[in-house]
């Protein structure tokens, strides 16, 4: 699950409301909800909208309890029930939020990275299919270097890829013609050449 959707979120949130007395319920949960909606919205980043969930499942119970200490116990809803409700909310929230966050890492381990094979890249930029293809995502391959050259302190390696295309990278470590290396590079950052494809930011894995 990619993340809470707004309107799953306000649902949560308002269940949680029904901790606090009925009358400062009726007064306060719209503009509450309300906030915390905004709060959420506010956050493009997953990790602080998980921050705030995590502050409202700590700030929230101790909240209320506070109004049925200062108001009395609301007598619709005894104090065992609100918290075993209150429990169940919170255990389907932090479900929801851990799903989202093993999701989350899962994504970024198989669609973020691709093993492909040098001969793939230079088919893919002759093919025009590379940027569809690899663009988003971080390429691991193992190659040959067949030549170097040096330009202002950086190595570009092309390496053997039995194919009309070539595929270049740029090392900031030395590099050998004929060494054998496992290479991870980002798709993103691929300039087309003439009859090649030049990966910027390349770095050696063995």
């Amino acid at each position: 699950m990619a993340q809470l959707s707004s309107r799953r979120s306000g649902e949560i949130y308002g269940k949680l409301l029904y901790l606090y007395p009925t009358r400062y319920r009726k007064r306060y949960a719209q503009p509450m909800t309300q906030t915390f909606d905004d709060m959420l919205a506010g956050e493009p980043n997953h990790l602080a909208r998980m921050a705030i969930w995590g502050r409202a499942l700590v700030d929230l119970p101790a909240s209320a309890a506070k109004e049925h200490l200062t108001n009395g116990v609301d007598m619709n809803m005894g104090r065992n029930l609100k918290i075993i409700i209150g429990g169940v909310i919170a255990a389907l929230v932090i479900g929801n939020i851990a799903s989202f966050w093993v999701g989350n890492l899962h994504a970024r381990r198989t669609q973020g990275i691709q093993q492909v094979s040098v001969a793939q890249l230079a088919d893919a930029m002759q093919q025009d299919g590379f940027y569809s293809s690899y663009g988003d995502a971080t390429v691991l391959f193992t190659a040959t270097v067949a030549s170097t050259q040096q330009n202002n302190g950086v190595t570009l390696a092309t390496f053997v890829t039995g194919r009309p295309y070539a595929v270049t990278c740029q090392f900031t470590t030395p590099v050998s013609v004929g060494q054998t290396l496992g290479v991870a590079a980002p798709g993103g950052s691929a300039e087309r050449q003439t009859k090649g494809v030049l990966l910027h930011g390349c770095a050696k894995t063995s």
